[in-house]
């Protein structure tokens, strides 16, 4: 009867044993499992940062170089009066601030984009005019027909990254302006208000992008009138007045993004 329970007795004890010892590599193993997965979730999050800062906290500046194609046109003046440049330039120099940190879908941000300077030139050609009758006499002063404003952009923006270092942009921008403008003796200056709707594709650093700009002002005018003998008085030359019209153009622009 002892050596039987003695051999019970023994049986439980090397159960128990067996046991334990096979419990301790499986706590170890969980644990090995744990600090792997640690890990990873580490190098994920570093991996999602640095792509984050490579697409879109290093790429929120913009820099841009376009070609105007512009038409303006007098709105005091009846029929189809209008201007075509023969060439033009825009540089704009901005920033987007996105509005939320985490893109949605892991690839689309709003944000406002803000051009702290906008500047747009264009050339037109104008018939000469001469005075005198039937052309004789001294041509007027001839300072050619030019168009510039500088203005500042603000407006919302949507971007999308579908894939790796490649990005879809839209927006719609107002650029409230000065503007300056030469036609012939007449010089116009005055306040403009300017809307621009584009897109652009970007890889990295380089972006191509395409808008359309339109606006309309009114500007106070002055113009050199015919020089009398007598004119003692600038005033007298000078001759002043108001004209209003309207612009619209299509820039087409290498972007720069940094």
């Amino acid at each position: 009867m002892k050596k039987l329970f003695f051999l019970i007795f023994s049986s439980a004890m090397l159960c128990c044993g067996a046991a334990v010892a096979q419990e301790t590599p499986m706590q170890d193993v969980d644990s090995l499992q744990r600090v792997v997965d640690d890990l990873n979730e580490q190098v994920r999050a570093a991996e999602a940062a640095e792509r984050d800062r490579a697409i879109w906290k290093d790429r929120a500046k913009f820099f841009n170089l376009g070609y105007a194609s512009q038409k303006l046109t007098p709105m005091d003046v009846s029929g189809d009066l209008s201007w075509k440049s023969d060439m033009g330039f825009s540089l704009v120099w901005g920033r987007t601030y996105y509005l939320h940190k985490k893109p949605l879908a892991r690839m689309i941000k709003f944000g406002i984009d803000f051009a702290w300077m906008d500047m747009n030139y264009a050339k037109y050609s104008i018939p000469e005019t001469t005075s005198g009758p039937s052309g004789y006499g001294e041509p007027e002063l001839d300072l050619g027909a030019h168009q510039f404003e500088y203005g500042m952009q603000v407006g919302p923006s949507i971007t999308i990254n579908p894939v790796s270092r490649l990005k879809i942009s839209a927006y719609f921008h107002v650029v409230p302006s000065a503007s300056l403008m030469v036609l012939d003796d007449e010089v116009n200056a005055g306040y403009a208000t300017f809307f621009n709707a584009g897109g652009a594709v970007s890889f990295n650093v380089i972006s191509i992008g395409v808008e359309g700009r339109w606006g309309r002002a009114s500007y106070n005018n002055f113009s050199l009138g015919a020089l009398d003998e007598g004119m003692e008085d600038v005033s007298d030359v000078v001759e002043t007045g108001k004209a209003k019209f309207k612009t619209g153009s299509v820039r087409v622009y290498v972007s720069f993004r940094f």
